[in-house]
């Protein structure tokens, strides 16, 4: 749970690191989970003929990293939200982070479609993920809601690992103008036109600990020269008014006193709500691509985007 201070500060700044909120057994429940995963996918590859040395030796930190460098298809099963497995769902839903997701948006909780597992690998220019809002990527639905991010390290997230910045405050004004930048990950980021004049934030992360940020609030993803993954996983929550703001991927329900036979405790029905989910409808935003997007500033476009 947060203390006072906290939860003002959360309010007011848009941001808090929540020091020791995770239990450790769930966090090490999914970096097993993971580690199973990779060396699965590791064995489908290798039949393949797509890698030939498994690293089965190598850790945690390091194995996926070594085992990309011959196919990037390691992560696959991993990616874009796929991974649907029991400790992940315990992750998901956790007492301890639905306690503090009920102090900020109250006793109807749905566990948002977008969750993400990030393996951040070093030295990869995808891994840098420019200025932006979460908000950019969901339906206009949610803007005047609160849909908060708990991002989770998996590991010890410094700054030489390529822990996230953020803008402090900035979330009271609404969505930025966005577009898609030219990078080698590509993604959105905020207009240089429409940036902020705050100063970043670096906010360093240990195991057991959470940063967690509102859907409004700047943040971006620094280079990892750490020389090991990092790894993390980032969550999203809301109350149904903010409606189906991220209608590609499947939500439900972690907690409720008004529909408790709704609630999802299985982490089966889980994966089945995954996998069986069909798209509907885009996101109602545009945003344009760099090259027909105008600047006033054309020099800061990667400046500000990276």
């Amino acid at each position: 749970m947060l203390d006072q201070a906290q939860f003002d500060q959360f309010h007011s700044e848009g941001f808090l690191i929540a020091r020791n909120v995770v239990p450790l057994d769930v966090v090490h429940a999914l970096r097993d989970e993971i580690e199973a995963t990779v060396d699965r996918q590791a064995r489908v590859l290798r039949e393949r003929g797509e890698i030939t040395e498994m690293h089965e030796d190598a850790d945690f930190l390091h194995r996926a990293a070594l085992l990309h460098d011959q196919s990037p298809n390691i992560l696959d099963p991993l990616a874009h939200g796929t991974h649907t497995g029991p400790a992940m769902f315990n992750l998901l839903t956790c007492p301890a982070v639905l306690d503090i997701m009920e102090q900020l948006i109250g006793p109807e909780i749905l566990v948002s479609s977008i969750y993400r597992l990030r393996p951040k690998l070093p030295g990869l220019e995808e891994g840098v993920i420019p200025w932006h809002q979460d908000s950019a990527y969901f339906h206009s639905c949610a803007d005047d809601e609160l849909v908060p991010t708990f991002w989770v390290p998996l590991m010890n997230a410094t700054v030489d690992t390529g822990c996230m910045e953020v803008l402090p405050g900035c979330h009271t004004k609404g969505v930025f103008r966005h577009y898609w930048a030219d990078l080698k990950a590509p993604g959105l980021s905020i207009h240089p036109d429409h940036m902020p004049d705050v100063s970043p934030v670096p906010v360093p992360a240990d195991i057991g600990d959470a940063v967690m940020m509102t859907n409004l609030t700047p943040h971006r993803s620094t280079e990892n020269v750490s020389g090991l993954i990092r790894w993390s996983a980032d969550l999203r929550y809301s109350s149904p008014e903010a409606g189906d703001y991220g209608p590609n991927e499947a939500a439900f329900l972690g907690r409720s006193m008004g529909r408790p036979d709704d609630v999802v405790t299985d982490w089966r029905v889980f994966e089945t709500i995954r996998v069986n989910h069909v798209p509907s409808i885009k996101i109602d935003r545009i945003w344009l691509r760099h090259d027909k997007e105008s600047f006033q500033h054309p020099e800061k476009r990667l400046d500000l985007a990276r």
